[in-house]
């Protein structure tokens, strides 16, 4: 991605972080790069509420409660390996904005930013679909980056 005559682009992070390590990476490089200007960040697939208060603890470390966070399509209530950082962390204690419905946020996100926005999607990416199924004229206004890969199990089944 790169950096226009100065100005940041604005981009929206869409993960399923707090299985494998890295979505954690990829949110903190992210948070560190000074082309990017992130203006949502959503959890994406399984337990969302846990993968968002693993979001929303890694912003607050980082000083970055400027970021929404959106709470993605619930699908379960399996944890992950980071279960045991966010065990007594509250959502409600974030002090930034959380979005209940991620898959709005999303859709509000582009459509009120003057600029195209930069989909960053790191997972199987329900609420991108869900998204574009409620409002496709996000497709005109998104641009899409996305990492689709299993270190488990190959979708071709090698």
């Amino acid at each position: 991605m790169k950096q226009r005559s100065g100005k940041k682009i604005p981009v929206i992070l869409d993960t399923d972080i707090g299985g494998d390590i890295d979505d954690t990476w990829a949110l903190a490089f992210l948070l560190k790069s000074p082309e990017l200007d992130a203006k949502l960040v959503v959890s994406d697939t399984g337990n969302t509420a846990y993968r968002a208060k693993i979001i929303a603890k890694m912003l607050t470390a980082a000083g970055r409660t400027d970021i929404p966070v959106g709470i993605g399509i619930h699908k379960n209530d399996e944890t992950g390996p980071q279960q045991e950082w966010v065990e007594t962390y509250q959502l409600s204690s974030y002090e930034g904005t959380v979005y209940q419905d991620g898959v709005k946020a999303i859709i509000d996100t582009i459509m009120s930013s003057p600029e195209p926005v930069t989909l960053i999607c790191i997972g199987p990416v329900p609420n991108i679909a869900a998204a574009l199924e409620q409002e496709p004229r996000i497709a005109e206004h998104a641009r899409f980056v996305g990492m689709h890969g299993c270190l488990r199990k190959s979708p071709w089944g090698y």
